[in-house]
């Protein structure tokens, strides 16, 4: 039953983790510049995800469900990703040379993605319905373990993969790549705004 939740955590994390989100183009993004970099906006997520799980798991965040708090949150959301996508879409045209707007340090890219996680409202909705399902696994703790593994797992193989793929992807691809993942990101602030303040 141990193990049963320790699976059943790892594939929850792997369900959470791979589709497609503004933390993935940004890992990518970054990890198109340097492995560390995008490696730093992976764990800086991910960090923020565990925080919002055991907090959510211990009753922290109970007001994070107000209405108030989740646009604020959508707006200064909305703002950093208009941020990130100005960055790429400007230095798409150095990204070849290591020249982009999204050159940084390890940490500043940590920091990036974990306040990309911090002000996405619907990273604390879906962890609340997460935090439900975990609590009835065999083993709760060893589902979190499970959870904690997948997604390091993913970050880290994600980060790896793109940066290794650069040797092979020539200087025009990656610039399409960069106007591509910035046009994904002022998609991500349309679908942000539109769900919090004009759905329904």
């Amino acid at each position: 039953f141990i193990m049963q939740g320790f699976i059943e955590g790892l594939a929850l994390g792997f369900g959470a983790a791979v589709p497609i989100g503004p933390v993935n183009v940004l890992i990518m993004s970054y990890a198109l510049v340097k492995f560390r970099l995008g490696l730093g906006v992976g764990l800086g997520a991910m960090a923020v995800d565990m925080g919002y799980l055991f907090g959510i798991s211990f009753g922290v965040l109970k007001f994070s469900q107000n209405e108030l708090l989740t646009q604020i949150l959508a707006i200064f959301g909305s703002i950093f990703l208009f941020y990130i996508a100005y960055l790429t879409f400007y230095g798409a045209k150095n990204l070849a040379t290591q020249k982009s707007g999204l050159n940084g340090s390890f940490w500043s890219c940590f920091a990036k993605g974990a306040l990309m996680n911090l002000v996405n409202p619907y990273i604390i909705g879906f962890w609340l319905s997460v935090s439900g399902i975990v609590a009835l696994l065999p083993s709760a703790i060893m589902g979190l373990a499970g959870l904690f593994v997948s997604i390091a797992s993913w970050v880290l193989f994600l980060s790896f993969i793109v940066s290794r793929s650069k040797k092979f992807i020539g200087a025009k691809a990656q610039i399409a790549f960069a106007y591509i993942s910035a046009i994904l990101m002022v998609g991500f602030v349309i679908m942000l705004i539109f769900n919090t303040f004009l759905k329904g």
